[in-house]
């Protein structure tokens, strides 16, 4: 008679130790693929929307302001719908293949009237970070009083070095009521900072002007008139806290950030998109910022 081999209860054990050890082995390397995949993805988005940048302003003549009103009757005043407030972000559409989605806007409103509130439930790949894991809709109270579907976005633009130069004297690209040129930008387009990620969840929603441009320092409400720690904002958390408007507490917990490990992706305005670390040098991140600081900086001081 044919005897039947099996493995034995040792053997099995063996094996599946054996299997068990590949895989912990192997989990890492599937990891790093998959982010690498998703760090793709966020930079060709970031390409998409200087490209559309680019567009805009051959169309245009200027770029566009980050906020179409004043960011102070933001989305903290009592009634933000009585302000224009459009932000950069949905002026760009018709250039990012989103004509569709413009048209469902009414730039003669506010982008936080009601009318405007349809065309704000989409979440948009395109200002999306694939590596970002927090939620679809901004959760501050400022915004769910209005609608619990105010969709966020992971990208904004950079205004000035600090929250009291974007308030008072903007020393860079995009800030409220901007018009700014590209022959204005007198450092040179390559070494100038247009938009960077951020992985806010209160205040990055992407219809909405008011946050839609940040500074490269965190906020500091002891040290006027520039009102700035002296590190950068890069995955510095609080960005900014303070309460504004009718009482209404502002917590931005992030500006310029990212979920990816060891860095953040920042548009240049030659359209090149550069990995930037956290440890960057507070004075080399602001020559990038500013228009027309005439610092000099080398790209190995930041790549």
């Amino acid at each position: 008679m044919r005897r039947h081999q099996g493995f034995t209860l040792v053997e099995l054990i063996v094996v599946i130790s054996v299997i068990t050890v590949l895989i912990g082995l192997l989990m890492p390397a599937v990891q790093q693929a998959r982010e690498a995949a998703r760090r793709s993805t966020c930079r060709n988005n970031l390409k998409q929307i200087g490209l559309a940048l680019c567009d805009y302003e051959n169309v245009n003549r200027v770029l566009p302001p980050s906020c179409t009103g004043d960011m102070a009757y933001g989305v903290w005043y009592p009634d933000p719908a009585l302000f224009r407030l459009q932000s950069w972000t949905s002026m760009l559409l018709p250039f990012l293949e989103q004509k569709s989605l413009w048209n469902e806007i009414d730039f003669s409103l506010s982008a936080l009237d009601p009318r405007n509130l349809d065309a704000a439930t989409h979440i948009l790949p395109v200002f999306r970070c694939p590596t970002f894991s927090g939620p679809d809709y901004s959760q501050s109270p400022l915004y769910t009083r209005l609608s619990d579907h105010y969709a966020l976005r992971n990208y904004v633009a950079l205004g000035a070095t600090t929250i009291g130069k974007l308030w008072h004297k903007p020393n860079g690209v995009f800030y409220a009521s901007s018009s700014t040129r590209i022959t204005d930008i007198k450092d040179g387009i390559s070494m100038t900072i247009f938009v960077a990620e951020t992985r806010e969840t209160n205040f990055a929603v992407w219809i909405d002007g008011t946050t839609a441009s940040l500074a490269g320092h965190p906020y500091n409400e002891d040290a006027p008139p520039d009102y700035a720690f002296p590190q950068t904002a890069l995955n510095y958390s609080p960005f900014f806290i303070s309460t504004l408007g009718a009482g209404s507490l502002v917590e931005c917990q992030y500006g310029p950030s990212s979920m990816h490990p060891g860095g953040i992706h920042h548009l240049f305005g030659d359209g090149s998109v550069h990995f930037l670390s956290p440890e960057i040098r507070p004075t080399v991140y602001d020559a990038l910022i500013t228009t027309n600081g005439g610092e000099v900086v080398e790209k190995n001081d930041f790549e």
